[in-house]
């Protein structure tokens, strides 16, 4: 069950204030694709850096154009005897803190998503002002960079790709004085991963 976290926006003329999320695994698109050639492990523990490429959040210094920020993901594909395997991806600011969804495999790399919801939080009193007064979605698409040869495998050892966010005020929200500037959020990072380290 996806874990509550809590989100700070903008109230009135209260500063946006961005305290963490809620997520919910989003469900990814078929591969129609009919791949044969054998893929890359992308199995395990990555360490991914998102830098904003674009953004029209003014308010939130973590959303600005050059931030960056880094997610801990571990990714375990399922063993379906085909080329392209789902499995699951799971995500967080933390190790100990992550939210799971479906993976989708592609030749040559992988997609994912979260949807979810976001408290509105009254900046100046720290109550929850609407309960799930913010809908988004965030959407991933990796693929395979520099690889490695061992015991007749090959490894995924780095990934690239993008990641697109987007929430917005819901209408039930605004009537009970939930508002933003810009109400609708969207956000574009470039992604660069690379293998924890292991130990």
């Amino acid at each position: 069950m996806p874990s509550r976290r809590v989100v700070a926006f903008l109230l009135a003329s209260a500063a946006l204030v961005v305290l963490s999320g809620c997520t919910a695994g989003a469900s990814q698109p078929d591969d129609t694709a009919t791949v044969t050639t054998p893929q890359a492990d992308i199995s395990g523990e990555w360490v991914v850096t998102r830098t904003v490429t674009a953004s029209n959040d003014p308010t939130n210094a973590t959303r600005a154009v050059g931030a960056t920020s880094v997610r801990y993901v571990l990714v375990e594909r399922d063993d379906c005897g085909a080329a392209l395997c789902d499995g699951t991806v799971s995500s967080g600011a933390t190790l100990e803190d992550r939210e799971e969804t479906a993976l989708t495999q592609t030749d040559g790399g992988f997609d994912y998503g979260f949807t979810g919801s976001l408290d509105c939080m009254n900046a100046a009193t720290g109550g929850v002002l609407v309960v799930d007064g913010f809908a988004y979605e965030q959407t991933a698409s990796l693929t395979l960079g520099e690889t490695s040869e061992g015991d007749g495998v090959t490894t995924a050892a780095t990934l690239t790709g993008t990641i697109t966010y987007s929430d917005t005020v819901t209408g039930a929200a605004t009537e009970n004085g939930c508002t933003r500037d810009p109400l609708a959020v969207e956000v574009t990072y470039a992604v660069a991963a690379t293998r924890a380290p292991v130990g």
